[in-house]
């Protein structure tokens, strides 16, 4: 990590410095302490030509006559009233331009003050100065700032927190580890670079998949305590009251605070730049504020301080899951004895909140405190929204043979339900299921369960079944919303299989207004989303993918378990529009942060894997694609039936990336071979589509079929490219590229284009290349883009055997992988070096990866 932390995020006020200097011959930078006024001043000093003064005021120089100057007095004569004009002239030393940049001006002395004054109205050169907010500023220096334009230099925005770190960290940073660090530092950089220093010391700050993840609270290091400190310590004893009320509770509302202190002291601390006011709710300035009170009040009096605003809480403020919350966090941790009734309410609370690990806690209160049946259940259903499957299934077993048939229903329900989503056992959850269908009968559960069981069929790959399991389910009465949203999801993802994508959108609009009413539901709408982009994709309707994407992103900002479903959503979903520089930052992301969390994160790693694999040989990245396939721990557990063909393709574009285009088709005709016999006409038609791009033609026909089953453009576009294709029609492969490039499947554009190139010829042949070039911004190096390099002059066998000899295989490798002789490789190799004029193996690689064979 660099000593010097580089400036980010500030041109607006360097060009306001600038102007100021320019027009006034002076600025005064203004900000709270940290913020970056000094490292700005710097940077704005840097940027002027001439002499540069540069004048840091002190505490312990402000009472003596000169101190900030002392360096510049010992050429003053004998004559005191000359002794300004002396210490100007030391300054100036002669030069014809000169800058004095003061720090800190609010800490300099009457006669510094004085002559700074003079140097300005004397119009000796330029000055910069920075007065920190919220500081008394002595006469002399106000009448001295009055004189010149006042720049006030904000916090960092969140965007500049992120690309701060980034820059200095080297690598990018998860987006909600960087929210998390504005969080805590507002912004401040001075806070912010010892935070990071912290954490990468303390282990929590870390690099994962190429992402830096932040994980946990901070836990305040000596030196950050002595910065903070700085500004928050020292404090007379009624702000610290104000302070330790604010350490439990932070925001806290107007009228609980002035139980405690009066409006007097609230005013204090905020001209102090301790708290802000707004809308009635009373914050800290910085989080981290808090953590000092936490670490230097004692334990037994914030117990009691908790105790207090919880029952202020309670009287005061409106009812609400958030004050339900409020109210069981700070009982917990305070010297009150909690109540298992009203934990459980709170932990109910937290989950309509998606606060998942506040709600596991919560419950485990519960439980702890006596709660019984009640709360043990309640606590395996928290854990099991949290994605600890494992310790929920546990506790669901325990539960299964106590209670009335009711309560048995409804306790195989959720193990069921944990099963089958969390631990990706859907077959599992089919035996509970079964063996509690006869209480689940007699309790009227079963359009419930037959909802559950639907999703089970969906996950195993039957895709028919479980629609019609599901669409029967869902027309019953009084379905169990937990139940129900596993419906709507069978529902989606049978119906993207089958490819009747309009009665898929109508399943999956029914399921997110469920998840929005009904709290133990809410957290399934990202697997709901994923499977409706998967079906949008497939049938080539592609453009409500990134909306949806980027809705629950969106939804999801506050809830930590949920940020590798939703980085992987959004990576897919920049896989399939073509943007596949932004679908590597978010897999990185998903792989990065989905490491932490077990069971459930298993598959949404894989998922996470796979598709980044996919994504880099997409770009022709071969060393890239090669190691994240081998990091892939390819679990999938039973889910591994619905991501069969995407598994299948991903292994076909490893063997395109390297460069083998027969072993390359044969992968995705297999995963299309594989989708028909698992009855998924849109996923067989997607892997027809591949294998086309890779330059199949026997395609044609089955596509053709498919074009009357699968609802959507991509299949006509598909049988389009391949008829196309075999028929060397290069304007028909033209009018594919733009078929698929209005669907927003940008790679497909792109090969097809470049497909076109050795059918055409003159400034048609030069309009598909310059449409190649175009489609390839997004950062995709497909086989077929590679191939151009090449056209008209060598054969598709010739370039395939070149493509893997670049790879670093022998000749013996490669006639082994093409299964042909050694002697055929080498006939194909010295065929290509006559045709280009090279005359060794390296020289004919080295032509065609830099693209300039013709």
């Amino acid at each position: 990590m660099p000593t010097a932390w580089p400036l980010v995020d500030r041109e607006d006020e360097l060009r306001l410095v600038a102007a100021a200097l320019n027009s006034h011959g002076g600025a005064v930078l203004t900000g709270p302490a940290g913020v970056g006024k000094s490292r700005l001043a710097h940077a704005a000093v840097q940027r002027r030509q001439g002499l540069v003064r540069w004048i840091a005021a002190t505490v312990t120089g402000q009472s003596i006559p000169l101190g900030a100057l002392a360096g510049y007095t010992a050429q003053c004569g004998p004559d005191p009233l000359r002794r300004v004009q002396d210490v100007i002239q030391a300054l100036v030393a002669g030069e014809p331009s000169v800058l004095i940049c003061v720090d800190d001006a609010h800490l300099l002395d009457d006669q510094s003050a004085l002559v700074i004054e003079r140097f300005v109205e004397q119009a000796m050169g330029t000055v910069v100065m920075t007065v920190r907010d919220g500081e008394p500023v002595p006469d002399s220096v106000a009448t001295l700032c009055a004189r010149l334009p006042r720049i006030a230099v904000p916090p960092l925005t969140t965007e500049g927190v992120s690309a701060l770190v980034t820059q200095v960290l080297g690598a990018a940073v998860e987006s909600s580890s960087a929210q998390r660090f504005f969080s805590y530092t507002r912004g401040n950089a001075l806070y912010l670079r010892q935070l990071v220093t912290d954490e990468i010391a303390a282990g929590r700050l870390t690099r994962r998949a190429g992402v830096w993840v932040w994980d946990g609270p901070p836990r305040l290091s000596a030196s950050l305590v002595d910065l903070l400190e700085a500004s928050a310590g020292n404090q007379p004893d009624a702000i610290i009251e104000l302070l330790d009320v604010l350490a439990v509770s932070d925001p806290i509302e107007l009228p609980v605070l002035l139980r405690f202190v009066d409006s007097t002291v609230i005013d204090d601390a905020r001209d102090r730049v301790l708290i802000t006011v707004d809308g009635g709710q009373v914050r800290l300035a910085h989080p981290l504020f808090g953590e000092v009170r936490r670490n230097r009040a004692g334990t037994a009096r914030l117990r009691g301080v908790r105790s207090q605003v919880a029952e202020l809480i309670g009287q005061l403020c409106a009812p609400s899951a958030v004050q339900t919350v409020r109210r069981a966090v700070l009982l917990m941790d305070s010297d009150t004895q909690g109540d298992a009734v009203f934990l459980v309410e709170a932990a109910n609370a937290a989950l309509q909140l998606l606060d998942l690990d506040l709600a596991v806690r919560l419950a485990e209160g519960a439980v702890a405190a006596g709660g019984g049946r009640a709360a043990q259940a309640a606590l395996a259903t928290m854990l099991a929204f949290a994605g600890q499957g494992g310790a929920a299934d546990a506790m669901f077993a325990e539960l299964a043979d106590g209670g009335d048939a009711a309560e048995r229903a409804s306790i195989a329900l959720l193990r069921a339900a944990n099963l089958s989503w969390v631990l990706a056992r859907p077959g599992n959850a089919e035996t509970v299921l079964n063996a509690a269908r006869d209480a689940a009968d007699s309790c009227g559960l079963g359009p419930s369960y037959d909802a559950l069981h639907a999703s089970c069929r969906s996950a195993l790959g039957h895709p028919r079944e479980a629609v019609d399991m599901a669409t029967a389910a869902l027309s019953a009465q009084n379905v169990d919303p937990l139940a129900a949203m596993f419906g709507y999801w069978a529902l989606v993802c049978g119906l993207g299989d089958l490819g009747h994508v309009d009665r898929m959108a109508d399943a999956a609009a029914a399921g997110y207004e469920l998840a929005t009413t009904a709290p133990q539901a809410s957290h399934l709408r990202f697997g709901l989303g994923l499977m409706e982009i998967v079906g949008l994709h497939r049938a080539g309707t592609q453009e409500r993918i990134s909306d949806i994407a980027n809705r629950l992103r969106q939804q999801s900002l506050d809830v930590v378990a949920s940020r590798s479903f939703t980085a992987v959503i959004l990576g897919y979903a920049e896989l399939c529009c073509g943007r596949l520089e932004s679908a590597q930052r978010w897999l990185r992301e998903s792989l990065a942060t989905g490491s932490v969390f077990d069971a459930q994160s298993g598959v949404i790693r894989e998922l996470a894997g796979m598709w980044l694999t996919m994504t880099l040989a997409m770009c022709g990245d071969l060393a890239g694609a090669r190691a994240t396939d081998a990091e892939r721990f390819r679990y999938f557990g039973d889910y591994s039936h619905i991501w069969r063909t995407d598994m299948l393709l991903t292994q076909a574009w490893l063997e395109a990336v390297h460069g083998s285009q027969s072993r390359a088709i044969s992968f995705a005709i297999g995963a299309a071979r594989t989708a028909r016999t698992q009855g998924r006409p849109a996923h067989e038609l997607w892997c027809l589509q591949t294998a086309t791009q890779f330059g199949a033609t026997e395609t044609v026909e089955r596509l053709g079929q498919l074009a009357a089953v699968v609802q959507g453009p991509r299949a006509g576009v598909a049988h389009e490219h391949a008829s196309a294709l075999r028929r060397a029609d290069g304007a028909r492969l033209l009018s594919a590229s733009n078929g698929y490039a209005v669907i927003g499947d940008t790679v497909a554009a792109l090969d097809a284009a470049a497909q076109a190139v050795p059918h055409l010829h003159g400034e048609r042949q030069r309009r598909a290349i310059a449409a190649a070039h175009r489609l390839a911004a997004g950062g995709a190096r497909t086989p077929a883009y590679r191939a151009m390099a090449s056209t008209g002059v060598l054969t598709p066998r010739q370039r395939e055997v070149i493509a893997i000899a670049a790879t670093g295989l022998s000749n013996r490798e490669i006639a082994d992988r093409l299964v042909m002789s050694v002697r055929t490789v080498e006939g194909h190799l010295f065929r290509a070096c006559q045709r280009l004029g090279v005359n060794t193996r390296d020289e004919l690689i080295s032509l065609l990866a830099d693209g300039t064979a013709s």
